[in-house]
């Protein structure tokens, strides 16, 4: 004997079963779509002192300085996968010129960490041209710097998926003489 109320019954079970196993693979895929997403990752300076200022702000001999500056900075990767970065380097400009450049070794920074980092930095006023602003700043005792450095690598998702990223870092910054600290720190 055939019994469509039996019939009816199954096929309302198995449309039912699709449907739900097509609800729950949307929300998998929407839930694995926001974690696989690829955020920017950020570097930032926290802080910076120096070990070592010499300066000669005399007006009967060119103005100079020379400056080792040690700068604490982060990289935070909000990603859920590995971010990976390539050797690169930081300058310190002056007035748009280069006083100071130093490498930085690559590494990786593990999904939702941050790395601290520090950078020493020899800074050198050799290569600043002698302006009535460069005595002028050396006289008050301050110099507004620019630092900038550029890490470029991936974002690795289970050794699945690699996507290429970079972060740059532009920071303006005051270097006090007298206290020997960077001040003002503006990323």
């Amino acid at each position: 004997m055939y019994d469509k109320k039996k019939e009816r019954g199954r096929s309302a079970k198995c449309f039912v079963c699709v449907l739900a196993s097509f609800v729950i693979l949307c929300a998998l895929l929407l839930l694995l779509a926001s974690i696989m997403r690829v955020r920017e990752p950020r570097a930032k300076i926290r802080s910076a002192t120096s070990n070592k200022i010499t300066h000669n702000a005399s007006p009967s001999s060119s103005p100079s300085f020379n400056a080792t500056l040690i700068i604490f900075m982060t990289i935070q990767n909000p990603n859920f996968g590995v971010f990976t970065y390539d050797n690169s380097s930081m300058s310190v400009l002056y007035a748009g010129a280069k006083i100071g450049d130093t490498p930085i070794n690559g590494d990786k920074v593990s999904f939702r960490k941050t790395k601290q980092i520090n950078v020493t930095v020899d800074l050198r006023s050799a290569q600043v041209p002698v302006t009535g602003n460069f005595s002028g700043d050396m006289n008050s005792g301050t110099l507004n710097l620019t630092s900038y450095a550029k890490f470029s690598g991936t974002v690795r998702f289970l050794k699945i998926m690699n996507v290429k990223k970079s972060i740059e870092m532009a920071c303006a910054m005051k270097l006090n003489f007298t206290s020997h600290l960077l001040q003002d720190i503006q990323c």
